[in-house]
């Protein structure tokens, strides 16, 4: 992709105005952009990116949309860097523009999208063999090089979609009713199904990793994190909990491999109840495929159900479950059992519980707009999930 002007991929709202917008899809609607509106959603939710939408007035124009979502890069240093890191900027705007198509699954139709192309797509190759080959306590050294290069990239990402206004999206941390969360369960089934072990599909995208990604970097980030870590929020979830991560950090690696086996699926990777929206028609459409992966189903199955439901719903986690799987299965797929889909929602969530440590290192969940009791209750409500006997 050829470098573009700079005012072609505008990073602040202030850039987003009529004449750009008539540059970027006024060709696409037959239209010209006359007066925009912009105003800043989802804060102290989203932490790589920040969302605006954008009301759009049009002279002329054919199915112009009224208004539109603007999704860029995170301001914040350390959130933009591990976004660079994780390539997640990149990832998402190929799926909307190359793969939206034939995920078979519900999401915001793709207007425009641009970013710049990656001036050195070695160095991935390069971070990856290190933090394969190094041991723990020099992965965090070359993570913190990787962090330092992100935090001062250049590149210019920015992706424009359906504004999807007529929808009721649910609470995170209000939490989900046991309703929608079948509902959910129902739509990642089928998802999950439609892209069962397709091989061709994962591997013409390099740029989806495994669920299991490169652990020693999660397993460096805990490790220099657990003690404040522990500090912010040890009251809270009790020394057994903490004892059970610390479990989980030995046995990182071989936990993440069980997570790649045979059979696996494309994950969303990040399918929580924020990124649902339950449409005024019955649809639900799924935004945020900044994470799309490839892994066992039950990886994803654990983390949508942790996230959305209070602990107190684990005695309904046996019909949840057995929904997923019987809607699995009906949409072909012979070769999971439940027994499989039950162990490894239970190794899941584990892994989950310890990544929290990882992610609370790499984000900075304390900026102004941030919201700390978004944190505080998905933090309590991740390990509330966990199984300390298992």
């Amino acid at each position: 992709m050829a470098r573009r002007n700079k005012h072609h991929i505008p990073q602040t709202a202030e850039g987003f105005d009529a004449a750009w917008f008539t540059r970027a899809i006024g060709s696409k609607y037959e239209g010209v952009v006359t007066d925009v509106t912009t105003e800043t959603i989802g804060e102290g939710i989203g932490f790589l990116g920040e969302l605006h939408r954008c009301a759009l007035t049009w002279q002329g124009g054919i199915e112009a949309p009224s208004s539109v979502i603007v999704k860029i890069p995170s301001k914040v240093a350390k959130n933009r860097s591990l976004g660079e890191g994780l390539a997640v900027y990149e990832r998402e705007i190929r799926v909307y523009r190359e793969m939206s198509g034939y995920l078979g699954i519900p999401m915001p139709e793709f207007i425009w999208a641009d970013y710049d192309p990656n001036p050195a797509p070695w160095l991935e190759t390069l971070f990856t063999f290190l933090f394969r080959k190094l041991p723990v306590v020099a992965v965090s050294r070359v993570l913190d090089l990787l962090l330092l290069i992100g935090a001062k990239s250049p590149r210019r990402y920015l992706l424009m979609m359906e504004d999807i206004n007529d929808a009721r999206p649910p609470s995170q941390i209000d939490g989900g009713s046991i309703d929608d969360a079948l509902v959910g369960l129902d739509l990642l089934a089928r998802f999950h199904a439609h892209n069962w072990s397709h091989t061709e599909r994962r591997d013409a995208h390099p740029i989806i990793w495994s669920v299991g990604h490169v652990p020693k970097v999660v397993q460096a980030s805990y490790r220099r994190n657990r003690s404040a870590f522990v500090e912010r929020f040890g009251a809270l979830i009790g020394e057994e909990m903490v004892a059970k991560m610390d479990e989980v950090q030995e046995q990182l690696p071989e936990l993440c491999r069980r997570m790649e086996r045979d059979p696996w699926t494309l994950c969303h990777g990040d399918y929580r109840l924020d990124n649902l929206m339950f449409r005024s028609d019955g649809r639900t459409t799924v935004l945020d495929w900044q994470g799309l992966a490839w892994g066992r189903p039950g990886w994803e199955v654990a983390y949508f159900i942790t996230t959305a439901l209070e602990p107190h719903h684990r005695a309904e986690e046996q019909t949840m479950l057995s929904q997923y799987h019987e809607t699995l299965v009906a949409e072909g797929v012979s070769n999971y059992s439940f027994d499989e889909l039950l162990e490894d929602v239970m190794v899941s969530k584990a892994i989950l519980a310890h990544r929290m440590v990882a992610g609370d290192d790499l984000l900075d969940t304390e900026t102004e707009h941030a919201d700390s009791d978004f944190i505080e209750v998905i933090v309590k409500r991740v390990v509330g999930w966990v199984d300390l006997n298992s």
